[in-house]
């Protein structure tokens, strides 16, 4: 469909203040406003990723940042800064004539992919990505983002090309998301990038000083460059009884089908581990009309992370749904003759079960590389360009990245996705050209419990104090803000969008105020625009 190239005035120019936002309606069409330095732009409104409404999300100089999932664009292309967002935003021609500001459509798309380079035949370098998770999918468009021409494979053990493994314990565990709002991309879309996606294709061994990968089907591939992005892999429960059928883990495209069956029968479901996955899988599982109990070796849910009384409040959110726990126990052993039958637990109680759903966490998928001093946890080390050694680059849940006062490792999406596209980027440039960018993101991650999204924003080890703004246990909004060593180190927060926008914005200019100064109480709006 073409644009009608419909043009109509929108608003007085004084209207709308810089770094204001505001939604216009151009015939039929609605387009989002911006101004920025006393320039107008003109924006596809929803968020590329999920459909999200830009205008109540906020605008940093000219980075517009989604209010759901902190999905990041460029107000004067339009194009994607951050994930989880893929595509960039269509955008309009703005014009001034006396105090009105005009808007005319040039399109009728609602997402524009990043300029890339294509493929050329010519350039015989190969480029390969271990792994097809957000950090490979990421990476690849990044090489192309970044330049590179020459060959690349992406390697992976799924049978799957990249999909949103996000609504996996989501939308998707529920039947709410169509099989094809899955993948990330289409197959039309790499093969005109020219990104060979092999599935099925599980690594042995990666030798960095040879520059060889092994696989398991006898195969060698040589490589240039590579990047690691090979994942997590579940944890599994250390008791008597874990090889019995019935047993399942949350991680893949495939399991979220498995258990979505399995929930639709009304069956009763043991979720071992207390952990996000195992509880949006508790959620999702219950919307099913399974009958679930959570066992969990914590207290309360998330204490270590969100503290006692997030942790107790969404403990009560999930009971409200039917969901029972046993928290502080172990499981001693599952019973059945061939398939499960009963949990057992530490203090003797049995638990009926028909399946079970390990949310026990993940470990680092590394054990296929040689000649690499791997982390105590089985991660990888690299420095502030995700370079492992030469022409070996890694990203995703295996990467310890270099921080202003430690290294991290973050389990999380959109860092998976950020730290592959910045890994790729990097991989297509050279330290001489000078194209080269750390990755200095901080960690950004949602969770979806019984409908309500909690986003947390930073990352902290430990947890010296909590500074609440609202009531978790009586408000319907709320920030905690997570002391560590002096300084707020985390933050998370329901139904506070800009605040949480405009707290990563200030912890990436290294502007957060000091904690004595948030413990008066702080207009987080206000403190990021002030220069």
């Amino acid at each position: 469909m073409l644009a009608d190239y419909t043009e109509a005035a929108v608003c007085h120019v004084d209207d709308l203040a810089d770094g204001e936002l505001k939604e216009v309606r151009v015939g039929d069409t609605d387009v989002l406003l911006a101004r920025v330095d006393g320039q107008f732009y003109a924006l596809y409104p929803k968020c590329s990723h999920y459909q999200g409404p830009l205008v109540k999300g906020l605008l940093n100089g000219h980075r517009l940042v989604c209010p759901w999932h902190n999905a990041c664009f460029d107000v004067r292309n339009g194009h994607r800064l951050e994930a989880p967002a893929l595509n960039g935003l269509p955008t309009h021609e703005v014009r001034l004539e006396g105090d009105q500001v005009f808007v005319r459509l040039t399109t009728t798309k609602e997402s524009l992919e990043n300029p890339m380079s294509a493929p050329d035949e010519a350039n015989d370098e190969t480029y390969v990505i271990v792994g097809s998770g957000g950090a490979g999918a990421f990476a690849a468009e990044g090489m192309r983002e970044g330049g590179f021409t020459g060959k690349i494979v992406m390697l992976t053990e799924s049978s799957e090309e990249p999909y949103d493994r996000p609504n996996c314990s989501k939308d998707y565990l529920q039947g709410k998301a169509p099989d094809e709002k899955m993948p990330l991309r289409s197959e039309e879309f790499y093969q005109d990038y020219g990104i060979e996606t092999r599935t099925d294709q599980r690594v042995t061994a990666l030798d960095p000083i040879s520059k060889r990968i092994d696989l398991a089907s006898g195969e060698t591939i040589n490589y240039d460059k590579a990047l690691l992005c090979s994942g997590g892999k579940p944890n599994a429960l250390q008791s008597p009884g874990v090889d019995l059928k019935g047993i399942y883990p949350l991680r893949s495209l495939h399991d979220s089908q498995t258990l979505r069956e399995l929930g639709k029968q009304g069956k009763r479901v043991i979720i071992i581990g207390s952990s996000f996955i195992g509880l949006e899988g508790a959620m999702s599982l219950r919307k099913l009309g399974s009958k679930v109990d959570v066992v969990g070796l914590e207290n309360v849910p998330f204490e270590k992370i969100l503290g006692e009384k997030i942790g107790r409040v969404v403990q009560g959110w999930h009971e409200k749904e039917g969901i029972l726990f046993h928290l502080g126990r172990k499981v001693d052993r599952i019973e059945g003759d061939d398939t499960v039958g009963a949990v057992i637990l530490d203090n003797g109680e049995r638990l009926s079960a028909d399946f079970v759903l390990l949310g026990l966490g993940v470990k680092p998928r590394t054990d296929f590389l040689k000649e690499i001093a791997l982390e105590k946890d089985g991660g990888v080390k690299t420095n502030e360009y995700l370079n492992v050694t030469n022409g070996l680059y890694a990203a995703g849940d295996i990467v310890h990245y270099p921080t202003a006062d430690s290294m991290q490792r973050i389990e999380h999406w959109k860092v998976a996705c950020q730290t592959g596209h910045v890994a790729g980027f990097n991989m297509a440039s050279t330290q001489e050209s000078g194209k080269e960018i750390p990755y200095r993101s901080v960690p950004f991650f949602w969770t979806n419990q019984q409908g309500k999204r909690i986003n947390y924003i930073g990352h902290a080890t430990k947890v010296d104090d909590i500074i609440y703004d609202g009531d978790p246990e009586k408000d319907d909004a709320f920030l905690a803000l997570y002391v560590q060593d002096g300084q707020i180190k985390a933050v998370a927060g329901l139904k506070r969008d800009q605040d949480i926008i405009a707290i990563r914005e200030l912890m990436q200019e290294s502007r957060m105020p000091a904690v004595e100064a948030v413990r008066q109480g702080v207009n987080w709006v206000e403190v990021l625009k002030k220069a």
